[in-house]
């Protein structure tokens, strides 16, 4: 019987068979989801994950070893139309063998939008160069989309919010934005670009940025709002202070989305 087993560096081990097996591939998967029903993307023990989902399919696509790393560590109920993974398996199949058997054996939540082969030492986290995370404000109520954008009553001061948005661009510490959780040492990040567009009922704050922060952009969302329903903010203070305190609150995540890797 075949054996697998989901070890701790997210690597499955599929069905080993007896003859020689093909080499190890490494692909780069450009996936959407909707995070709604995950427990986020990185493989955690009796949760449903986005990344064990998609090992236990690969793993029915390979001859030995399977592994994947995800370029960003979405939370729960964020979603994705452009979370980018590497994926190393063991497989003589066709490219577009590959992503229609992918598709086929992933639940209808999560698609493979694109497959390509990478080189064999592409890591789809390390190699990034920038992400982009977008937060989705709806300004009516709505029964369809509440799972997918955050309602807001009342005139917001656009103009207000896209000066204190401009603020955070260039390199600096993010501290004030980021959960006790965060154990990474440096809490700096480079903001590369960030704006807000707006399209009829919907606003987006979109950020671009070199890596995120844990709740970074769910914290700056519910900050710069703030600013559009009137609260003053010092922007600089907010960011020298390096105090979770200092900054707005935190909004859910089911309007954010992780919409772009680049490398």
């Amino acid at each position: 019987m075949a054996r697998q087993v989901i070890s701790r560096d997210f690597t499955v081990m599929g069905n080993f068979r007896s003859e020689d097996c093909p080499v190890m591939r490494n692909f780069r998967l450009t996936i959407e989801y909707d995070g709604s029903d995950f427990h986020g993307w990185q493989v955690q023990p009796d949760m449903r994950t986005v990344q064990g989902e998609i090992l236990r399919a690969l793993s029915e696509l390979s001859h030995g070893p399977v592994k994947l790393v995800g370029a960003g560590r979405t939370d729960a109920g964020v979603h994705a139309a452009g979370q980018v993974a590497s994926a190393g398996l063991e497989t003589d199949l066709a490219l577009d063998v590959v992503k229609r058997a992918l598709n086929a054996k992933l639940p209808r939540d999560i698609w493979v939008r694109h497959a390509e082969e990478a080189h064999a030492r592409f890591n789809a986290r390390f190699d990034a160069r920038s992400r982009t995370y977008r937060y989705v404000f709806i300004r009516r109520r709505t029964a369809l989309w509440r799972k997918y954008f955050y309602y807001v009553d009342g005139d917001l001061d656009l103009r207000a919010m896209r000066v204190e948005l401009s603020k955070l661009i260039g390199e600096k510490d993010f501290t004030s934005f980021t959960s006790a959780a965060d154990v990474c040492m440096s809490k700096r990040c480079r903001v590369i670009g960030a704006e807000i567009t707006d399209s009829g009922p919907l606003l987006s704050l979109t950020v671009q940025a070199d890596h995120f922060l844990y709740h970074m952009m769910r914290v700056i969302a519910g900050t710069i709002l703030e600013a559009g329903r009137g609260v003053t903010l010092d922007m600089n203070g907010i960011l020298e202070a390096r105090e979770r305190s200092m900054a707005g609150p935190m909004l859910p995540p089911y309007a954010l989305y992780l919409m772009e890797v680049t490398y």
